[in-house]
């Protein structure tokens, strides 16, 4: 009887932790997919500025050199975070390949 009722406590605890797990796993998604576009975001800014820095009219810029200097830093920083991003791009590109061998 004892151990009947340790075994139904057992699978009600295992059944939350999934659960729980699943909503984390989640959620880091998530969180990984936002951090990739950020990235995106950031570094199509980044070269945004670096032409129109590069541009006769602007070469030399002050401003845009210290927009160019901001946004390193901003990429810099986001790739201290890759690793969370490398999952998301693990799961895209799984998907990619269960795609092309569907085709095929």
């Amino acid at each position: 009887m004892v151990f009947e009722i340790l075994f139904v406590l057992s699978l009600i605890l295992n059944a939350f932790l999934l659960f729980y797990c699943t909503r984390i796993a989640r959620r880091l998604f998530v969180a990984g997919t936002n951090l990739e576009v950020v990235y995106s975001m950031v570094s199509g800014f980044r070269s945004h500025v670096e032409q129109i820095h590069e541009a006769e009219m602007f070469y030399g810029d002050q401003t845009l050199q210290a927009l160019m200097d901001h946004s390193k830093q901003i990429l810099d920083e986001l790739e201290n975070y890759e690793d969370i991003m490398d999952i998301v791009a693990t799961d895209e590109q799984l998907e990619e390949e269960r795609n092309e061998e569907e085709k095929q």
